[in-house]
């Protein structure tokens, strides 16, 4: 269960949908219901700010669940690159 309001949890390799034998635990941001859905491929990657018309590329969906699980956030990534290059040029 996501919310707009709040930072993602973790995106994980896998992208399993909800089991119809989960009874809800208490940190769960809203009841479980019918509703609910995994998020798609492109909502995991936009999750991990990856542009839009990034092309992935693997033999499966398994394997573009797997690297957008196990990618560093795009936009991190970046921040991270300018202050090491702002730290390194000062």
């Amino acid at each position: 269960m996501f919310s707009i309001d709040e930072p993602s949890p973790t995106i994980r390799g896998t992208n399993r949908p909800i089991s119809r034998n989960y009874k809800g635990h208490p940190g769960d941001s809203t009841p479980i219901t019918s509703k609910l859905r995994p998020l798609t491929t492109l909502e995991r990657a936009a999750i991990q700010t990856f542009p839009l018309l990034f092309d992935f590329s693997g033999e499966c969906m398994t394997d573009l669940e797997t690297m957008i699980g196990n990618a560093v956030p795009v936009k991190l990534s970046e921040f991270v690159a300018n202050a090491l290059n702002s730290y390194l040029h000062k």
